[in-house]
């Protein structure tokens, strides 16, 4: 699998409290990873903290979004667009967990997905 990155100076917002989120969200979705490597994914835990990663990301973007416009750092449609693209598809992914066994790999590029478009 490949690792999730971790959070380093060079990505940092300039701003504590995104740079928070930015360190919690990369640390859950290192646990996350771990899990489908090592865990049964069915567990009511893996599930919740899941959806625990989806409330606070669709949070994080709003709040990012909101200190971007405030800086005159709006993003383009097209990187909007992607990144609501990549919040879906885990908030589907989270859905989804509810019903089926995960596929770790697709999960995986799921997870990839929402960094690759938010770092």
């Amino acid at each position: 699998m490949t690792p999730i990155p971790r959070w380093s100076s060079r990505m940092s917002m300039k701003d504590p409290l995104l740079d928070a989120q930015h360190i919690e969200l990369l640390e859950m979705s290192r646990s996350i990873q771990s899990d489908l490597k090592w865990r049964d994914t069915q567990n009511w835990a893996f599930r919740q903290r899941l959806d625990e990663f989806v409330f606070l990301l669709r949070e994080h973007d709003i709040a990012e979004t909101k200190v971007l416009h405030q800086r005159g750092q709006d993003l383009s449609h097209d990187v909007q667009s992607l990144r609501a693209l990549a919040l879906k598809a885990i908030e589907k992914l989270s859905h989804d967990t509810q019903a089926e066994k995960l596929d770790p790999i697709m999960t995986q590029r799921v997870l990839l997905g929402w960094i690759q478009y938010h770092f």
